[in-house]
């Protein structure tokens, strides 16, 4: 007899319990809110959960691939693929609001906040790509700008605090 399972080495219990969980989606609009949920609790700096550290990229995919599935049985218009987002918010209205919250924005940790969930928010497959790339180097570069004005004021310990950034010292987690 043999095993079903392909990738035998990448395979765990947590891959395996995340992998039911996205079989069972059975509509974008539950798929489109698991994914995002999946983001902010497991993905980024801005995450509220460690625990899927070394699964995370694998099991966001998986939800990725499964929610673009769906976004193609749904819209049936290439008119939708390419303007609509899966939540059913137009793109270009999506786009519009967050250019518009970083343009007024003038503290960089405010500008890297929005940043960071426009990208949990909208990274493909929730915004079409085509919008979502042309947004993401424009709030990148809004970025940018206000991080290079006085960046360096504060010292690296001061910027750690700021960040809320938690310093991991080799081989603290070692049990």
């Amino acid at each position: 007899m043999t095993d079903k399972k392909i990738n035998k080495v990448h395979d765990n219990a947590k891959r395996d319990e995340w992998a039911l969980k996205v079989a069972a989606l059975d509509s974008l609009d539950k798929a489109a809110t698991f994914l995002v949920h999946f983001r902010k609790q497991y993905t980024t700096v801005l995450r509220e959960s460690f625990d899927l550290e070394l699964d995370h990229n694998w099991i966001e995919a998986l939800i990725e691939q499964k929610v673009a599935i769906l976004k193609e049985r749904e819209f049936t218009c290439n008119q939708d693929l390419q303007h609509k987002c899966a939540t059913g918010e137009p793109a270009a209205t999506a786009v519009a609001a967050v250019l518009a919250k970083m343009a007024a924005c003038t503290d960089k940790m405010d500008a890297e906040k929005i940043h960071i969930n426009f990208r949990i928010d909208f990274k493909s497959p929730i915004m079409p790509t085509n919008y979502f790339m042309d947004t993401d180097r424009l709030l990148g570069s809004k970025l940018m700008e206000l991080r290079n004005l006085g960046y360096y004021d504060l010292s690296l310990a001061e910027l750690r605090i700021k960040r809320g950034v938690k310093v991991i010292v080799a081989n603290e987690h070692v049990h």
